[in-house]
């Protein structure tokens, strides 16, 4: 019968991107083995496995090398953390909104990593919201998407929709975040609202509540749901983005959006 150790070339048919981890359990070995260190070692010297840090590896294709073959980002970046989500612009990118492609890919983690790059990608870790770790809800609004064979873990429209109004510099800024989030089809409000209610930030609730009633019709949202919105707004105006002065204030939302965004200038060009 063939031992694990022989079958390690089925392993990296199914694990195109991996950790040290994922590979001793396949194998079996306890933790703190040194076996594990000659087998990676000797399968890099075979032109089997190629590096991206210390503790995580890819499968070489057949006829290919190590320099040559080519790594799924968004394999790479669902493995740079044991709880990653991947976020943002990346997760725009994988639900088939991203109206622009990036090098550089996002992915929630509860716990800093610091920031890499591969080859021409850069890979940057953004710390989970603390109000969802306290609640004990990281992995609320997300969902399991399959690439190229493999699940990764992505936030869902929803939960997409509301980090990229928080954070438009993790998007691409405010043309690209809204020409990727206006390809939605559709959204759910009764999530939306449930997310905000969990994250407690009454700037967020001001940005979503401005963006879905420019969108009303488009994502069919009733006055309702943005009067629930309205409810949680800031008492005092805000700024939506604090590095740039002036703006136009939102009286219903007490937001204070650039003037750029406010009036579209994007669709002038």
């Amino acid at each position: 019968m063939a031992t694990k150790d022989n079958n390690i070339p089925a392993f990296l048919e199914n694990h195109p991107v991996f950790s040290w981890e994922e590979l001793r359990k396949f194998l079996g070995f306890p933790e703190g083995t040194r076996k594990l260190s000659d087998i990676i070692l000797h399968n890099k010297r075979m032109g089997r496995v190629g590096a991206v840090k210390t503790g995580l590896y890819y499968a070489v294709r057949p006829g290919s090398s190590s320099q040559s073959t080519p790594v799924d980002q968004y394999q790479l970046a669902a493995k740079l953390a044991d709880d990653a989500v991947l976020a943002f612009h990346t997760a725009l990118e994988l639900l088939g909104y991203g109206h622009s492609m990036f090098n550089t890919y996002y992915y929630y983690s509860s716990r800093p990593h610091p920031a890499l790059m591969f080859r021409k990608d850069h890979f940057r870790c953004v710390l989970v919201p603390q109000e969802l770790q306290r609640k004990s809800s990281t992995l609320f609004c997300t969902e399991k998407r399959e690439r190229l064979g493999v699940k990764v873990v992505i936030t869902d429209n929803e939960r997409t929709l509301v980090d990229a109004l928080e954070r438009p510099q993790l998007c691409g800024g405010f043309e690209e975040m809204y020409q990727s989030l206006e390809k939605m089809p559709f959204l759910r409000p009764d999530h939306i609202l449930e997310y905000l209610e969990l994250r407690a930030q009454k700037s967020l609730f001001a940005r979503v509540g401005y963006f879905l009633e420019q969108h009303r019709h488009q994502f069919q949202i009733d006055e309702p749901a943005l009067n629930l919105i309205e409810q949680s707004k800031p008492t005092q105006p805000l700024y939506w983005d604090r590095s740039r002065k002036g703006g136009v204030l939102k009286r219903r939302w007490n937001l204070i959006v650039p003037e750029d965004v406010d009036n579209r200038k994007w669709e002038e060009r």
